[in-house]
């Protein structure tokens, strides 16, 4: 999966879990949205014949915390074009986040965070897709 921000392209698999939501973290939070977001279906057990991206205006990214310990979630959601595979969800797969717009730089490496340089590797990721076809992908970084 392939999330692009103003332009720019970063590789990622979608997904994270609402377990450490970005709102917590102290500071100021900054929130964008409206960004294109690829989701890409392809890290789910089960996905359509065919293209398994989606791509989506229905994107939002927050950045949060003090500049230094700033985090960064996103979220893209999706109706999937003719689903018919029932409620499927994946988590610990690939996403990347392109950090340049909440002012966040990967970690040198090999520290995790730095596999995907110059953009950064979730720490948490999600992508459920319910019977409907409505697909939410969730990715969190928290250096």
């Amino acid at each position: 999966m392939k999330i692009t921000s103003l332009g720019l392209l970063a590789s990622t698999l979608f997904a994270l879990g609402s377990a450490t939501p970005a709102l917590s973290q102290t500071g100021p939070a900054t929130k964008f949205s409206r960004f294109i977001c690829e989701i890409d279906l392809s890290v789910l057990p089960v996905s359509p014949p065919g293209d398994p991206s989606v791509f989506t205006f229905n994107s939002t990214r927050l950045c949060a915390g003090a500049a230094s310990s700033r985090n960064v979630k996103i979220e893209c959601q999706d109706v999937i074009p003719g689903w018919n595979l029932g409620n499927v969800s994946a988590t610990n797969f690939v996403c990347t986040i392109n950090g340049d717009t909440c002012g966040l730089a990967p970690p040198p490496r090999p520290q995790p965070g730095s596999e995907n340089a110059p953009f950064l590797t979730a720490t948490q990721q999600q992508l459920t897709v319910s019977a409907a076809g409505k697909a939410k992908l969730t990715c969190f970084y928290k250096p």
